[in-house]
């Protein structure tokens, strides 16, 4: 499916739900009516059943996501009441992300800079190439790094690297990414693509209420008030058909056949 004028783009492929962001030529900027699209195109890929994994990319092989379309800035955000605006649209973009009960893989080529790291933040698991970049450009600009996305990038590196990254501005290697613990691993530009292929396809040998489950039950973990929505998800699990297919297929010594009930 086409969303944002063919600038966003989903696609099924098997156990994958891909997400693309099409604007190769702007090196994948984000504009308004993408980040408005996002949601629905996370949606559509919710509810298919055979989707187990949904991966974010870039379109080409120079960027992931470059960031925001700054030619966007004088219309869309040049002063703090259109800033207010464009803002809850990123958030309810990535809040769909966050809160999709499959696990959102960011597929990470090239240039992952500003609105690329909002968006890979808000993501799972985060896999690069070897020659991905990373930064947070919004002093360059002059503008502030919004709260939620802040907070979403400090409680994956921490303080001190995330103040590094908004103060200098400079661009991180995947391998200081890595260092950070922004991304899970590097792998090879030619080796990616199948690597997060593989991923899907172990994800897809798991019982899909045990992933949502521990999605939600991770995000518990910073944020209380989703404990209770967590254990009852975790007593879903308990009570359904497939762990007791998963029993009994430990028992008889065979791959367990899933079927989310």
């Amino acid at each position: 499916m086409e969303f944002a004028g063919g600038r966003l783009i989903t696609a099924l492929d098997g156990p994958i739900g891909w997400i693309t962001f099409k604007q190769p030529e702007r090196l994948n900027a984000v504009r308004r009516d993408m980040w408005d699209a996002l949601p629905a195109a996370v949606a559509s890929l919710a509810g298919e059943s055979s989707v187990r994994g949904i991966v974010v990319r870039g379109a080409g092989h120079r960027a992931f996501v470059s960031g925001a379309d700054i030619a966007e800035f004088e219309t869309e955000r040049n002063d703090s009441a259109r800033n207010r605006t464009f803002t809850q649209a990123v958030t309810a973009a990535t809040t769909t992300l966050v809160e999709v009960g499959l696990p959102v893989i960011a597929m990470i080529n090239g240039f992952c800079i500003g609105g690329g790291m909002v968006i890979a933040s808000a993501c799972d698991i985060r896999i690069c190439s070897d020659n991905a970049r990373f930064a947070v450009p919004a002093g360059k600009l002059g503008l502030g790094y919004e709260i939620d996305n802040l907070a979403r990038l400090q409680a994956i590196v921490g303080r001190g690297i995330a103040m590094e990254m908004l103060a200098t501005a400079r661009q991180f290697t995947a391998q200081e990414a890595l260092q950070a613990r922004f991304v899970n691993r590097i792998v090879a530009a030619r080796e990616l693509e199948q690597t997060v292929r593989d991923m899907v396809a172990l994800i897809s040998t798991t019982a899909p209420l045990s992933v949502a489950a521990a999605k939600l039950a991770s995000r518990a973990a910073d944020d209380p008030s989703l404990n209770e929505d967590a254990q009852g998800a975790i007593d879903r699990c308990f009570d359904s058909a497939d762990f007791r297919e998963g029993r009994a297929a430990f028992r008889d010594r065979r791959a367990p056949r899933f079927t989310c009930a």
